[in-house]
């Protein structure tokens, strides 16, 4: 077997050098590249991820009502004595309920207990209106975070608390927080609107013009229940 020389010995290690060193480079490169692409899939996977939390935050988070009057409630009670808060906040939120399904088509303005006939009449033409367009709004997954009465104003003809409602639903789809505003009104006078029927006598049924008195056919001295009585007439969207 021929002699290698020791020159040969030399070159070949030299070459062996020059290689593990190249693919040694190329390894650094590599891995520092991986180190850099890693870094700014984990920058966008974050921004990624604090955008979806913010957003996921904004539709969850109820939205909060503008000015509430703190007195409200007791100025309702010192002309209605009888007013019971949690009625007329439950006839409220199971009106503003079934007022989407009406505005669906999903039932009728009938349905509606508790309101004016002429609010009755505005929901059934709104309705009408929404379904013979060609892309019909429609109102999914309603829920009512929480609701409050916000002011209470009294005229001649009438007494309004006005509620706030903050609620959430996925319109056509897309989901949203809106506040609500609904007036439960009192009418203390006949013909208004048709509202005769809001003051009714619970025992013979006939309507009364004012609220304490007495019935002027059956005699019987006239004890308002905030259930009968109060009734909604406006709903729309406040913010």
């Amino acid at each position: 077997m021929p002699e290698i020389s020791t020159a040969l010995i030399i070159k070949i290690i030299v070459i062996a050098v020059a290689i593990g060193g190249g693919i040694a480079v190329i390894y650094s490169v590599k891995k520092a590249v991986s180190n850099t692409i890693g870094r700014q899939l984990s920058r966008a996977n974050d921004l990624l991820r604090t955008i979806n939390d913010a957003t996921e935050e904004r539709q969850n988070n109820a939205m909060q009502f503008t000015y509430v009057d703190p007195n409200v409630v007791n100025n309702i009670k010192r002309d209605f004595p009888d007013y019971d808060e949690n009625i007329a906040r439950s006839i409220v939120e199971n009106t503003v309920m079934k007022y989407f399904l009406v505005i669906n088509g999903e039932a009728s303005e009938n349905q509606l207990e508790y309101c004016t006939e002429a609010f009755k009449q505005r929901a059934a033409t709104m309705a009408k209106d929404n379904l013979s367009t060609v892309t019909p709004k429609h109102y999914d997954d309603i829920h009512i975070h929480k609701s409050q009465v916000a002011s209470y104003h009294r005229d001649h003809d009438a007494a309004t608390a006005k509620f706030q409602v903050s609620l959430e639903y996925k319109l056509n789809g897309i989901k949203a927080q809106h506040i609500y505003e609904a007036d439960y009104s009192y009418y203390l006078s006949m013909g208004i609107e048709g509202e005769n029927a809001s003051l009714i006598c619970q025992f013979c049924g006939a309507p009364v013009d004012t609220a304490g008195s007495v019935c002027p056919y059956c005699g019987s001295e006239i004890h308002s229940s905030v259930e009968r009585t109060w009734k909604v007439s406006r709903i729309s969207m406040l913010r």
